[in-house]
């Protein structure tokens, strides 16, 4: 009973149209914008993650489409990353170390990114 309630919390929680990942994290917007809710003890690579899970498995785009980085680094603490699927405002830097470094990820390339997360409790 109590898994169900704890549940049932965290998903009123969510903001109101909120994708969850499979780690755990809240992304809400559309295409042309959209934000990764700060997680303590995330890395770029996570929110990036994050980003590709949104494209892929919400918006059902290709994984081709390219995701640029909105949010200027470094990230102030307590604040999330923002992306969107047109390079119109993007920063220079993805915050994650490429080699040829570039100002975008695809979709699949973002999702790849994922690594196994334990929910936190909230």
């Amino acid at each position: 009973m109590m898994k169900y309630i704890a549940l049932a919390a965290i998903v009123a929680a969510a903001p109101a149209h909120a994708y969850i990942t499979d780690e755990s994290y809240y992304v809400s917007g559309d295409a042309q914008q959209f934000h990764v809710r700060y997680e303590p003890g995330s890395a770029a690579r996570n929110y990036w993650c994050a980003a590709g899970q949104f494209i892929d498995d919400y918006l059902g785009m290709l994984p081709t489409t390219p995701i640029y980085r909105l949010s200027p680094p470094p990230l102030k603490r307590g604040e999330g990353m923002t992306f969107s699927t047109s390079p119109e405002g993007a920063v220079a830097e993805t915050g994650v170390a490429v080699f040829p470094a570039t100002n975008h990820f695809s979709a699949g390339s973002a999702a790849a990114l994922c690594e196994p997360r334990i929910p936190r409790h909230r």
